[in-house]
């Protein structure tokens, strides 16, 4: 793995954390801990995490149920949905299933040894960061860091909520394109059939205030009867 990578491990056996700490520490990685969904949530919240490796919390339904609620944004803000994930546990049919069921990016044995855990580890973080748009977006005065969830305008933190983050990634994406509303309902709100503009028009107003606090409207441009593009051009 790059050795700019920084890792999670997330798992409540202490013994297993802490030997796979060692090693991807002597790696030269960055590693965090975690013993409880809490913790680990906190973590992804504060910190730019490249890879999850998660095993078995105390209960065993906790892992499951924290990989489903990353995968559908409802950890944190700041928590990308999209985040790289390991897990490791049970192998039988209904275990593996079940691991990939919740959203697991590759589920491997919990006596996987350190250079498979590693290597499986290096492919999944390298295809995850490779699928999604570079971390930092810069565009004009407005930074967008994917991986931290993070939006500033000229230095400014912008407070954005979940939807209307991935709505101004998905117009970071191609910033002078109109986007029609049919494709942002889709990608943003997951609506395969046309509908509910209206909560793409309500979306976009708030997040164009939001952007546009400290001046005159740079940012998100409605194209009547089209749609929207993030920066207005003749």
């Amino acid at each position: 793995m790059d050795p700019q990578h920084t890792l999670l491990i997330a798992m409540h056996d202490d013994t297993a954390r802490d030997v796979l700490a060692g090693y991807f520490d002597a790696d030269g990685h960055d590693v965090h801990l975690a013993a409880t969904p809490a913790s680990a949530t906190g973590k992804l919240a504060s910190h730019a995490i490249d890879l999850v490796v998660l095993g078995d919390f105390d209960a065993p339904a906790d892992a499951p149920a924290f990989l489903r609620a990353l995968r559908a944004g409802q950890l944190h803000t700041r928590v990308h949905p999209a985040q790289a994930v390991v897990t490791i546990g049970d192998t039988g049919e209904i275990a593996t299933v079940r691991a990939y069921e919740a959203g697991s990016d590759h589920h491997l044995a919990r006596d996987s040894t350190y250079l498979v855990v590693r290597a499986v580890a290096a492919a999944v973080a390298r295809r995850v960061l490779d699928s999604v748009t570079s971390r930092h977006l810069h565009i004009g005065d407005l930074h967008i860091d994917t991986a931290a969830r993070s939006v500033e305008v000229a230095g400014r933190p912008v407070n954005l909520s979940r939807l209307e983050f991935e709505l101004v990634c998905k117009l970071a994406s191609d910033p002078t394109r109109v986007f029609a509303k049919h494709e942002l309902m889709n990608a943003v709100w997951g609506y395969s059939a046309p509908g509910r503009t209206r909560t793409l028009d309500s979306h976009a107003c708030r997040l164009r205030r939001k952007l546009n606090a400290d001046g005159p409207d740079a940012y998100i441009a409605n194209r009547w009867g089209q749609g929207y593009k993030l920066i207005d051009t003749p």
